[in-house]
């Protein structure tokens, strides 16, 4: 394995001389592990970060040398990560909130939107002052 450039972005070639992962199973392997997404380029290209390729490593060594299977390399990932709950920030929208709460956030956050319009349109200047 190649050794890897000190860079902030790397191409799925890169990764894949680095790591010994075929392109096509580096893209498969996004679609079985939800913590492996790289960021895509505006042409598309799918850009990929230092953490990104120790995740990959991780996998490569799970499933080639550990020997789990696809479901078990997944739940082993999921488990590591749930003792350090992700901070808000990082977290995407939809993984916040329940299906079933999220019908009502978004009543609560509508209403609250349009209070806001209200005291703005409240403090618009009369006409001609």
């Amino acid at each position: 394995m190649a050794d890897l450039p000190d860079k902030l972005y790397y191409s799925i070639r890169e990764i894949a001389e680095h790591t010994g992962v075929e392109p096509h199973v580096l893209r498969y392997w996004e679609t079985e592990f939800p913590t492996l997404r790289p960021k895509r380029a505006r042409s598309g290209a799918r850009t990929y970060r230092r953490r990104d390729v120790e995740e990959i490593q991780l996998i490569r060594r799970l499933l080639h040398e550990e020997g789990y299977r696809i479901e078990g390399a997944r739940k082993f990932l999921r488990e590591r990560r749930q003792p350090q709950e992700a901070p808000a920030a990082t977290r995407s929208r939809d993984d916040m909130f329940a299906p079933q709460d999220r019908a009502e956030r978004l009543k609560a956050v509508r209403a609250g939107l349009r209070e806001v319009l209200d005291l703005l349109a409240a403090m618009k200047p009369p006409a001609g002052a």
